[in-house]
């Protein structure tokens, strides 16, 4: 058993049957976590209890469940999550995605190869249906230096594939409760205190991906958020008053744009297979 944490929340939208998929994948592990962390963001269905309570009881690993009785967000659970943690290490879990068998194996140890590492992610794969079918990849930079000149424009890690240590998270001041870009306003803010970061060229993640995912980022309240993250970034002087408006500038066109053409752009130029 290794001293690892694995963080996962969950929330009402979830599917019962994709979240048992995510939690099979981490029991299929080549390396077994000590502790499971899973935050149930305000009310679920009896049949995600049901789930969370069976595979609890399969397993030799402790799960810790911690009920919110509000949804809150994905930021405000998984800062929770991270207090929760009784370890360092801390690897990131989607309740709709699958882990491949040895991701965890090899990101704790990235982290014994690479002490000053303070977050390390990797690429994913999407797929929308079966899992052997992938419709997209999304690649991104490797080395700490292009990661903090990629996030001067967009998300530099894949947030599902994320694995940090604790102790650095919480001195970053942890996650912020601003829905849609809690991670991406989690590594504005890695990059202004110059963690060391890094990401692993290989798709450790299976992301499944559908008409919400290009759905999401759209409406007022997502570009009111995003905003607020780039300003900060500016203020933070991660990013110039240039880089700032020009972001949003983007963002304000993207957030209106119909689904369909969302899709086109992520599937035939941003992720690509």
């Amino acid at each position: 058993m290794n001293k690892f944490t694995a963080l996962m929340s969950v929330y009402a939208n979830d599917s019962a049957l994709f979240l048992e998929e995510a939690l099979e994948s981490v029991r299929n592990q080549t390396l077994l976590p000590n502790q499971l962390v899973i935050i149930q963001d305000g009310e679920v269905s009896y049949k995600i209890t049901e789930i969370i309570s069976k595979f609890s009881e399969k397993v030799s690993f402790k799960v810790d469940v911690i009920v919110l009785q509000e949804n809150h967000g994905l930021g405000f659970s998984l800062s929770k999550g991270v207090i929760a943690s009784s370890n360092e290490v801390i690897i990131r879990l989607d309740a709709d995605d699958i882990s491949v068998n040895n991701r965890f194996e090899k990101l704790t140890s990235y982290f014994k190869k690479n002490p000053k590492v303070a977050i390390v992610g990797s690429y994913i794969a999407e797929f929308n249906g079966s899992k052997t079918e992938l419709v997209g990849k999304r690649e991104v930079p490797i080395s700490s230096k292009e990661i903090s000149k990629f996030a001067k424009y967009r998300s530099p890690f894949n947030h599902p594939s994320v694995a940090f240590k604790r102790s650095e998270i919480l001195k970053i001041g942890n996650y912020h409760s601003i829905r849609g870009v809690e991670d991406y306003d989690l590594w504005i803010r890695a990059v202004h205190y110059n963690c060391s970061m890094a990401n692993i060229p290989e798709s450790l993640v299976l992301m499944r991906v559908g008409e919400g995912m290009y759905s999401r980022r759209g409406g007022k309240g997502y570009l009111k958020n995003y905003t607020s993250v780039k300003y900060n970034a500016y203020k933070l002087d991660v990013i110039n008053f240039v880089q700032f408006i020009f972001g949003v500038s983007i963002m304000s066109v993207h957030v209106s744009l119909p689904v369909s053409v969302k899709k086109i752009i992520y599937t035939k130029l941003l992720h690509k297979v």
